[in-house]
């Protein structure tokens, strides 16, 4: 296997998990509020994405009267309730967002550098050349790519790559 290829394997495993990790996190139920009650319209909480999709449905009821006294508390609820929904999205989000680096980005960069390597190579003439994964060997180049032959380390027929 390849470096390049081990390389996108282990990011497309490693994105996969941050993936599955921000699922967790936003379909996990969010945590009761410290005004009381759950943040969801039943006697359990609902997860971070259901409440960020459907604010109304934290489950605080309409709003009291400002003349009821129990405004502030409503609001306390309601307000701690989003918190922790957008902190729960925004940590989902900037999960995501590593997933797709780690799966998509990281493996496009080392395969550019892998093909920055051979398109120095592609200048030369085809020869045998120190192998490029261990000089104490040869390696054929085609003139656009490495050859599957190895080469003792006959100095003799190794072209100088400087």
């Amino acid at each position: 296997m390849t470096t390049t290829r081990a390389v996108r394997v282990i990011c497309t495993v490693l994105g996969t998990l941050l993936l599955g990790a921000a699922v967790v996190v936003a379909l996990a139920p969010l945590p009761a509020p410290a005004a009381g009650g759950t943040c969801g319209p039943s006697t359990s909480s609902e997860s971070a994405a259901f409440a960020f999709f459907n604010p109304v449905s934290i489950g605080a009821g309409s709003q009291p009267s400002a003349s009821s006294g129990q405004r502030p508390q409503w609001q306390a609820f309601v307000s701690q309730c989003q918190t922790a929904t957008n902190t729960r999205m925004t940590i989902a989000g900037g999960i995501v967002v590593g997933a797709l680096v780690v799966a998509l980005a990281l493996p496009w960069a080392v395969k550019r550098f892998d093909r920055d390597d051979d398109h120095e190579m592609e200048l030369q003439p085809p020869g045998w050349y120190p192998d490029p994964t261990n000089p104490s060997t040869g390696r054929w180049w085609a003139g656009s790519a490495w050859g599957p032959s190895l080469a003792s380390p006959d100095s003799s027929r190794l072209v100088s790559s400087q």
